[in-house]
């Protein structure tokens, strides 16, 4: 076994993040919950980031802020001050701040394991597949490493099976063809109700950060907006109609704190994330509803001065990618998947290079985690059925 390989103490491992019970596009399948405050996301019970203007009654002035604490941030903020602390991802510590839930909020639970072993698979080859791409053997050689070791953690060979659909993903897992893969975030509900997906991990780095926000975007001498309330009656970008943080989700977390877009601000459709921040930094909108990795990447291109850009209001973190196996298989099985991506370090391979440095999975629980999208597919009444999965 390769020293990037190299397995951890699963006591320690565990010991970094055990969130609830062991569980974890239409849509939804953004651009790639909480700091550890206690204000509520959108009416419910999982919690955002954002909406609190400066404790010195100077709202609004671009060139006073409060001291950004990412544990307990207030807003705005410059949008330098973000990038500068790594507030566009989420952190272990968002994770562990999670309000546990006991079910998930909308659509159905994680099936369990059954008793009956008449209703147990037990394959001869494990299938494994990721999110679909336009080159659906993309990742073949990058999961090579973490497929090496479900194979030697289960006892069982793995092949690879590239798909070209969320639909055909989630299909091919329903009827048991597909039995360990990664879903994208907004199908990852479908994965649950649709095909016996259990999702039980997402990838982190070395340093424990995952995911992407929503931010809510102006200019940083905009003295008009200082607040999410202050978007009313102003010309607001969203990126296109199927974006997660772009569209979907502001319509769901706006209207659940009393901002609906549409009613209370003229939509504007920029065509995608950069186009929204570009045309922000340009004054051809007042403000515009962003993914925090992706305006990151435009700022880090030089297209635009984070330094003349302030955030009034970010969300929790949205989970990426989620890994899962199918619920019905043999327990042993489902054991050996799980060690093979939680009880190693892949920092030093492939995976690492492709997924931005997150060579490391963590355990998560379904119903807490994703509570953020199912917020979102439940306020935009997302059907689970194969004719709802875009892409």
């Amino acid at each position: 076994m390769s020293a990037s390989t190299m397995k951890q103490n699963p006591v320690d491992r565990r010991s970094v993040l055990k969130v609830g019970a062991t569980a974890l596009a239409a849509g939804v399948a953004g651009c790639s919950q909480e700091s550890s405050q206690n204000t509520e996301a959108s009416g419910g019970d999982s919690t955002d980031s954002g909406g609190s203007s400066s404790g010195d009654g100077s709202s609004g002035q671009s060139n006073n802020y409060p001291e950004f604490d990412p544990a307990n941030p207030e807003f705005p903020q410059l949008m330098q001050t973000l990038i500068e602390a790594g507030f566009e991802t989420g952190s272990l510590q968002d994770l562990k701040n999670m309000k546990e839930r006991e079910s998930p909020r909308y659509g159905d639970p994680v099936q369990s394991t059954p008793d009956n072993e008449d209703e147990l698979i037990d394959p001869d080859r494990i299938a494994f597949a990721m999110t679909p791409t336009e080159d659906p053997a993309v990742y073949r050689d990058t999961m090579q490493p973490l497929m090496d070791n479900i194979a030697e953690e289960t006892g069982k060979s793995v092949k690879y099976f590239p798909l070209n659909s969320y639909a055909s993903q989630i299909e091919a897992m329903r009827s048991e063809r597909l039995h360990v893969a990664g879903f994208s975030t907004g199908p990852t509900p479908f994965a649950v109700n649709l095909a016996g997906a259990v999702p039980f991990s997402l990838q982190i780095s070395k340093e424990g950060d995952f995911g992407y926000r929503l931010w809510l975007a102006t200019q940083a001498d905009n003295d008009e907006i200082s607040s999410l309330e202050d978007l009313k009656g102003k010309r607001v970008a969203h990126a296109e109609p199927s974006s997660n943080s772009g569209n979907l989700a502001p319509r769901a977390l706006f209207s659940n704190q009393g901002v609906t877009p549409g009613d209370d601000y003229e939509v504007s459709y920029s065509g995608g994330h950069e186009q929204s921040i570009l045309g922000v930094a340009n004054d051809d909108y007042d403000a515009a509803p962003v993914c925090s990795t992706c305006v990151t990447r435009v700022a880090e291109a030089d297209n635009i001065d984070p330094t003349n850009l302030k955030v009034v209001w970010a969300s929790n973190p949205f989970p990426t990618t989620s890994f899962c196996y199918r619920y019905n298989l043999k327990p042993e099985i489902q054991e050996g998947i799980r060690a093979a991506f939680l009880d190693y370090d892949y920092s030093d391979t492939k995976i690492a290079e492709v997924f931005g440095g997150r060579g490391k999975w963590t355990e998560i629980d379904y119903a807490t985690v994703y509570d953020i999208i199912l917020q979102i597919q439940e306020n935009n009444e997302i059907k689970y059925n194969t004719d709802n999965i875009e892409g």
